[in-house]
């Protein structure tokens, strides 16, 4: 089950958008665009009878309590030119918990047509094509602020190529890449913001006594998203424009700080250095921790103190190590950690003993609803860190490289579908010892050919604790996963032999995989399994034709990066983000 994918540049992106909004002579306003390109579909696409891949937004999925990515499948039975949408009967879903009613009316840009029709007659070709330039549009071009502009403004003459060439720019990395995740993490939250406003206003909107009953909670969250919305679009307004965003990448993103400067100026070839974060503190605690640090920092490293952790990962060089006191360490970056570094938290209890009030905990936040909180492309360590996720939708996402963690905890909200504790893409290896993760969605997703190994870890209370492909690699040694709601593991194989009889296979222990696997065994060691509702839940693929297909829409080739491989998680994240969500912290998943 094959869906369509294009790749087109920019010039074809341009050609495209004009032959459907560009009139002779004609002003064509924001009120009137949608209406346009309605017209360009009733003409282009079959109106009924094809086939689909609908893959269920993330807001959608949020709502309905779903994982994210969810992808089911069905059959047009309606297009709706005017509304953008269409009805579809599902036929089948990829996933067992997932129960929708039969018919569903959903976005056209959401629909990915298969290749292979029960009516052969349909140029579903054409279709796919018709489809896939409403979603470069909706996804790059239109702003969720459009719908606001003026209509005495030519939208089209103001907008569309600059629009367009922004979004090239950004794919081209023709800035600064801190720079260009800066404006995809911007995009990425705007269209959010806006998925869940219109969800919102729907909700508001059906309250037959609306008046008496308005809930008090969804008008502050719809107050709160129109102000963040408005925040985000003077900002990128000022960006679209070349001119403007090359004095605010200098100014916000110089990489020549005051103070790396000052010390390259003095030391050409300097030895590494070791970054210590200052709280304030007495003079008695300060040089408590500056004993602790001693011990591991070492002789030969020079030491700068920074009274901030956002200060040093914005000064400091990707090999340099960084000390943590006991505190909450609040930032948004936006760059990658690689090249050997280290963060180390200046505390060696043990996170298996930790509670929500233990005043030595190292903990790592974010303000905001980011993406992901860390990125990694290289080896790196951390070492005596908690990662608090909540407000966040992925705590870590490694592209490539080597990376371990020490007696860390990573912890989620224990409330969304579709958040995710560590993503691990590409033949990227992370190594976990002492480590808890707990309250995501899927505590762990290990995609394309990844190898994890968890040493006296624990995976707690998430919905699936560890979502593996068939190429991955597990290596477990006494570890436990309790309280997963779905399952333990959750394993999508090509690799099961002929003993292997259905779709979905139910397992005890990982010594009962070796029974249903052709060849060497993906997984090493054993897991112990505490009150899971299922502790091994098998998918086979050669009885299910959704993984092929959603490996298609996930690596829409156009707006991937070759070197993810094929099977992502949206996140976007995704930053998403499809987990080019933040290979180059993609916008375009959502």
């Amino acid at each position: 089950m094959e869906v369509y994918e294009f790749d087109k540049c920019l010039l074809n992106r341009l050609e495209e958008s004009m032959d459907v909004l560009s009139w002779k002579d004609g002003v064509i306003p924001a009120s009137r665009v949608r209406l346009e390109w309605s017209y360009y579909i009733e003409l282009q696409i079959e109106p009924v009878g094809w086939q689909a891949l609908w893959k269920i937004p993330r807001v959608i999925c949020e709502e309905l309590n779903l994982r994210y990515p969810t992808v089911v499948f069905g059959m047009v039975e309606q297009v709706l030119f005017k509304e953008l949408k269409a009805i579809i009967v599902i036929l089948a879903v990829q996933d067992e918990d997932v129960h929708l009613p039969e018919r569903q009316e959903v976005n056209l840009e959401d629909l990915w047509p298969t290749r292979i029709q029960e009516n052969s007659e349909l140029n579903i070709e054409r279709t796919a094509d018709c489809i896939d330039r409403l979603r470069f549009f909706y996804s790059h071009v239109w702003m969720p602020w459009d719908n606001d502009n003026d209509d005495d403004m030519n939208w089209v003459e103001k907008h569309l190529e600059s629009r367009i060439r922004f979004c090239y720019d950004l794919k081209k990395k023709s800035m600064k890449r801190s720079m260009a995740a800066h404006i995809k993490t911007l995009l990425t939250e705007a269209r959010y913001i806006q998925q869940r406003r219109e969800y919102l206003e729907i909700g508001l909107s059906d309250d037959e006594e609306l008046d008496q009953t308005l809930d008090k909670t969804q008008i502050t969250d719809l107050m709160r998203l129109h102000l963040r919305l408005t925040i985000i679009r003077s900002e990128i307004e000022m960006l679209e424009n070349p001119e403007m965003r090359k004095i605010y990448e200098e100014i916000k993103f110089d990489d020549d700080k005051s103070l790396k400067r000052a010390l390259d100026e003095k030391l050409d070839k300097r030895k590494p250095i070791a970054y210590i974060v200052t709280d304030p503190f007495t003079f008695e605690k300060q040089m408590q921790f500056m004993l602790l640090a001693g011990k591991f920092v070492g002789e030969q490293k020079l030491i700068q103190m920074c009274p901030s952790l956002q200060d040093v990962l914005n000064i400091c060089n990707a090999s340099d190590d960084i000390y943590l006191p006991p505190g909450r360490h609040s930032i948004k970056f936006l760059e990658y950690l690689n090249d050997d570094g280290k963060i180390i938290g200046l505390n060696s209890s043990s996170v298996f003993a930790a509670t929500d009030t233990n005043d030595d905990e190292v903990v790592i936040m974010s303000p905001d609803d980011d993406s992901i909180l860390l990125i990694f492309d290289g080896d790196f360590t951390l070492t005596n860190i908690t990662l608090d996720c909540r407000n966040i939708r992925s705590g870590i996402l490694v592209k490539n490289g080597k990376v371990s963690l020490n007696n860390c905890k990573i912890t989620g909200d224990g409330k969304s579908s579709t958040q995710q504790g560590i993503m691990c893409s590409g033949s990227s290896q992370i190594f976990l010892q002492d480590c808890v993760l707990e309250n995501f969605s899927n505590g762990i997703v290990a995609c394309d050919s990844t190898a994890v190994t968890l040493s006296n870890c624990k995976i707690n209370n998430c919905r699936i604790g560890i979502d593996v492909s068939s190429t991955s690699t597990l290596h477990f040694k006494q570890c436990k996963i309790a309280n997963s709601k779905k399952c333990g593991i959750y394993f999508e194989s090509k690799a099961l032999n002929n003993k292997a009889e259905g779709k979905r296979i139910l397992l005890n222990s990982i010594a009962d995989l070796s029974q249903y696997i052709c060849g060497a065994m993906p997984w090493f060691g054993e897991c112990e399994f505490i009150d899971c509702r299922s502790n091994i839940f098998i998918l086979n693929e050669k009885e299910n034709g959704f993984p092929k297909a959603l490996e298609c829409i996930l690596a829409e080739s156009n707006d991937r990066d070759k070197g993810a491989g094929a099977r992502k998680r949206l996140d976007d994240s995704d930053v998403i983000v499809l987990d080019d969500s933040l290979v180059e912290i993609n916008y375009d998943t959502e």
